[in-house]
């Protein structure tokens, strides 16, 4: 009865080991369901490591212009030693040269801009540049009294004056002038650094060239806005203020403003340049560009999200809740949330790109390799970066082969997009040697026969048949022989047309009129044209019948109409 009793004392425990052994069974089997499901979706979407992967964060760019050279120092050198010529023409030269300053002087030019800050006086320059331009305002004073003209005197351009008014052997004026002529190296060059440093001039110099830089800034217009924006978050609170005040005057004083351009290139530098002053109100529009068309846009927004970080985290839900349909987990850090945000836009922006992708490939399966280009040239139009790109390289391949005989340009080109998405070495030497053969045989077809290029493309891919037999025509001089006929068939051709033309031309020529075998009207009018009117030379040619005045003032000789109108049937002319 005691083991009887334990033994039923027992039976709830070894109840609950064997449910919880059943629990544990089917959780297993769950788990090992879901896989399977998971890695059959996988296959079918293409895997599901690359399903679920996300996109990185872009590189964000560094504000530091990099070390320049000792070529690009001693350039800059050599163009600014024309503005201290002592020839005036030499100045001029400098000048025009401006319009020719290549970008990669910006760090040359940042160099030498401070040393000239930290070298000289700036009292000194201040009263070399108003002496300057006391001049400059009282010639033209004098010209517009000349002209007859009247108003206010309009001050010339900085560099114009010292060129006008030079002092080459004075180093406060070498100094001025290099400062002023680097100011408009910048403004040619344009881009954000340049602008930057071009802001720097009024930062170093302080307000002996404040006007000047805000007029070379209007001059730039939307390409300045970047820059500004930076400048906005500047260290020193009366350059932020001035930077403040040159956007407001400009129009572009918030973002909605300042991204209102149709330059793709400054749209991209304002938005990185409101990432990179972590600015958040503009954190909603900045990541509003991450899902643009144009690669550069999107580039750009997303690298401004990277800068932003935390500011933005607030915004990235958002946007990713309206994207989604659903809130992000509140685990996620604000990276997390950007880079499945950046996916989630990506997989819809993507879908019909995907959609031609997997076309392709099935029309690659099944041999249909006109379809299959298509299907390519179609996502690779939508997007050149095409993370699976690779994969279409061996589908253009077998185009080209199919398409060879009948469609070479076509074919050609369809080697050049292989060649360009290939990630195999190997398989690009054989796209090289094949694309190498059909240009070998198009130059072939005009009697040029290049041996190199075939033994190029038999050594890049020995097992190139086409290349090899086109070798030994060459050899055999078949080419050769057939360009010499289709150029006599040309040029019989040719000669065939022209005899053709000849002979339309000369049948529509119009034919010369016969000449008339009836007399002329004039016959019966001898004092309008002079001629004779009879047969009878006498007649007409007598003078004593036109030189006697009683033949003229007989009224009988003059008036009597049978002598001159009457036609004479007896005449055979007249008949």
């Amino acid at each position: 009865m005691a083991e009887l009793h334990g033994r039923v004392s027992r039976l709830p425990h070894l109840r609950l080991k064997a449910s919880h052994r059943l629990a544990t069974t089917l959780a297993l089997l769950v788990l090992v369901t879901a896989s399977f499901a998971w890695s059959d979706a996988g296959d079918a979407g293409g895997g599901a490591t690359r399903a679920r992967a996300l996109p990185e964060l872009p590189r964000v760019p560094k504000p530091e212009l990099p070390a320049p050279t000792e070529e690009q120092l001693a350039e800059l050198d050599r163009r600014l030693s024309r503005f201290h010529a002592e020839e005036h023409s030499q100045r001029d030269v400098a000048r025009r040269e401006l319009l020719e300053t290549p970008q990669g002087l910006v760090g040359a030019i940042d160099r030498r801009m401070n040393e000239l800050a930290d070298g000289r006086s700036g009292d000194a320059m201040r009263r070399h540049l108003t002496a300057v331009r006391d001049k400059a305002r009282a010639a033209e004073r004098e010209r517009m009294k000349a002209e007859g003209r009247r108003g206010a005197v309009a001050t010339p351009d900085y560099l114009d004056m010292l060129v006008e008014f030079a002092s080459p052997s004075d180093p406060i004026w070498r100094d001025l002038v290099s400062v002023v002529a680097m100011s408009r190296m910048l403004t040619h060059i344009g881009t954000v650094e340049a602008v930057r440093e071009l802001i720097d001039v009024h930062v170093r110099f302080g307000e002996l060239l404040r006007v000047d830089t805000q007029l070379q800034l209007g001059k730039l217009g939307d390409r300045a806005v970047a820059a500004l924006v930076e400048t906005r978050r500047h260290r020193a609170e009366k350059i932020a203020r001035w930077a403040e005040r040159q956007l407001d005057a400009m129009g572009r004083a918030i973002v909605s403003e300042a991204v209102q351009t149709d330059d793709q290139e400054v749209l991209a530098d304002v938005l990185r340049a409101y990432g990179r002053i972590r600015d958040p109100d503009a954190a909603r529009i900045v990541i509003s560009f991450a899902n643009s068309e144009r690669a550069q846009i999107r580039e750009a927004a997303r690298q401004g999200v990277a800068m932003l970080g935390e500011v933005g985290a607030w915004q990235l839900r958002d946007s990713y809740e309206n994207t989604v349909g659903k809130r992000p987990p509140r685990d996620w850090t604000w990276e997390r949330t950007a880079r499945e945000l950046f996916a989630e836009l990506d997989r819809l922006r993507l879908a019909q790109v995907y959609e031609a992708f997997e076309d392709g490939l099935q029309a690659t399966r099944e041999g249909k390799h006109e379809a299959a280009r298509l299907a390519f040239d179609k996502v690779l139009a939508q997007s050149p970066l095409f993370e699976r790109r690779a994969e279409m390289a061996a589908a253009y391949h077998a185009y080209a082969l199919s398409a060879a005989d009948t469609q070479p340009e076509q074919a050609l080109d369809a080697l050049r997009r292989a060649h360009r998405v290939s990630g195999s070495e190997e398989e690009q030497k054989r796209i090289e040697s094949l694309r190498l053969t059909l240009e070998s045989s198009q130059l072939l077809a005009t009697g040029v026969a290049d041996r190199v290029m075939v033994e190029r493309a038999i050594e890049l891919d020995p097992s190139n048949d086409r290349a090899r037999e086109l070798a030994g025509r060459m050899e055999r001089g078949e080419i050769v022989s057939e360009s010499r006929v289709n150029r006599y068939l040309a040029a019989g051709a040719i000669g065939a047309l022209a005899l053709l033309a000849i002979g339309l031309i000369s049948w529509r020529r119009p034919r010369a009129r016969e000449p008339e075998a009836t007399s002329e009207p004039e016959v019966s009018e001898p004092e309008a044209t002079g001629e004779p009117t009879t047969s009878e030379p006498e007649a007409a040619s007598e003078p004593e019948a036109t030189s006697e005045p009683e033949a003229v003032s007989e009224p009988e000789a003059t008036s009597e109409p049978e002598a001159t109108s009457e036609p004479n049937s007896d005449d055979p002319a007249v008949s």
